[in-house]
């Protein structure tokens, strides 16, 4: 299974130093998106523009930027 790093990039950048096997790109932008609504429903001030989940594969290429988000009460 190939390996996607999901790093998060804005305000307060973080590497995902570990990365996590996908089936497919796919997979990995589902995985992103599960990410980016995770940190966006704990910690809902990281919600704004230019804070987002940036998910590259192993050769460091970008496939998708997803947004922060989270579930309104």
């Amino acid at each position: 299974m190939p390996r996607y790093f999901f790093h998060l990039a804005g305000d307060i950048p973080a590497h995902d130093v570990l990365g996590h096997d996908c089936a497919d790109d796919k997979d990995a932008k589902d995985h992103g998106s599960f990410i980016a609504h995770r940190i966006g429903t704990e910690k809902p001030e990281m919600v704004r523009d230019g804070n987002f989940i940036s998910v590259r594969d192993v050769g460091d290429r970008e496939l998708f930027r997803i947004p922060l988000a989270s579930t309104s009460v």
